[in-house]
């Protein structure tokens, strides 16, 4: 039974037996092989080619395995053939957090208690040295490892991660969301004027690109006058983006570079723009100066999100960053300006 079933001779025939779990209950299923005047060694071997081509036994775990087991064993290779790279290292950071915590329970006897207590041990040792945001994808990486064991009949249910919670935990002290005016662009590219470094600054100030279309291109997307981004990006995206005069000249004289590590490349410019009056806000900070630079130049929230490849609501909410220069009193007074030279007519 090590292999997790067995073979018995039953009625003149051997028959393999295994166990399955749906909705928390036990069955054993059987399946007949061949004529016991067969050797057993014979019924083995079909036994073998039987669970491990009909039922797959061999790739679903037992019901008396660890979390920490199921997690390594069927948790992470589901998630690193299904998900992107970025998201399965955010469930592994997540989950180094939870294993000295949840790893050793044996995975269906997991309730909300445990779950909840181990969000709070992470809580004790960490405190507020890490963000709010971290603590709620720990109980986020809790509910999609639950949710696959429930799917796969491991887990009886519900979800332990439901009811949980981390109200409070973590500090909310985020770097603000800013973004680059067009004189901090330029400057960049005066202090950085060639290079890769160069091809990912004027990348991401020119065409807005997410990190996952800025990782996917290769100099062979750019064809002079357009940059292309390609459908197996995570944005799904698959369309030709125009290239205005300054990113041209930076790419024509940068024929070779990427792939890009916008990570990688942060490190380096950081250390390029000390002892200037340049401030890293972040590679986003791009991404929002295009839609901020738009606007103030005239061009619709409409527009630029065609640009953005994004909703007119979520470049209005989340990408326009407009300095707030005036008062509620200047506002009122130009509406009150606007109102007395509002000409009428009563007919």
């Amino acid at each position: 039974m090590s292999d997790g079933y067995s073979v018995f001779r039953s009625g003149g025939s051997w028959f393999v037996r295994w166990s399955e779990w749906h909705n928390g209950k036990r069955t054993q299923p059987s399946h007949k092989l061949c004529s016991s005047r067969f050797p057993k060694s014979e019924a083995k071997a079909l036994a073998s080619d039987y669970m491990t081509n009909t039922v797959g036994k061999a790739t679903t775990i037992e019901a008396g395995s660890s979390v920490k087991e199921f997690v390594v064993g069927s948790f992470f290779p589901k998630v690193k053939s299904t998900l992107s790279r970025h998201t399965t290292r955010l469930y592994r950071q997540a989950w180094d957090n939870l294993q000295p915590h949840l790893g050793g329970f044996r995975l269906r006897d997991v309730r909300v208690a445990d779950v909840q207590s181990a969000l709070d041990a992470i809580y004790r040792q960490r405190g507020d040295t890490i963000s709010h945001g971290k603590y709620k994808h720990c109980k986020v990486t809790c509910s999609a490892i639950f949710s696959e064991a429930l799917r796969l009949g491991h887990h009886p249910g519900p979800n332990p991660e439901d009811g949980t919670s981390v109200r409070n935990y973590g500090h909310n002290n985020h770097r603000p969301n800013e973004a680059y005016s067009l004189e901090e662009i330029k400057l960049f590219l005066t202090v950085i004027p060639t290079g890769p470094l160069a091809v990912s600054i004027a990348l991401n100030a020119f065409l807005a690109l997410r990190e996952p279309e800025v990782r996917a291109l290769t100099p062979d997307d750019f064809d002079g006058h357009h940059v292309r981004i390609y459908k197996h990006t995570k944005t799904g995206n698959d369309e030709l983006l125009p290239v205005i005069g300054p990113l041209r000249r930076i790419l024509a004289e940068n024929p070779v570079w990427g792939p890009i590590c916008l990570d990688s490349a942060a490190k380096v410019i950081k250390r390029r723009i000390k002892g200037t009056n340049l401030k890293w806000k972040g590679w986003y900070a791009f991404r929002r100066g295009m839609a901020t630079n738009l606007y103030k130049l005239g061009v619709r929230p409409e527009e630029a999100a065609l640009i953005l490849r994004n909703t007119p609501e979520v470049v209005r909410r989340h990408y326009i960053r407009l300095e707030h220069t005036g008062t509620k009193s200047d506002a009122m007074h130009l509406l009150e300006q606007a109102y007395d030279h509002c000409a009428v007519t009563v007919q």
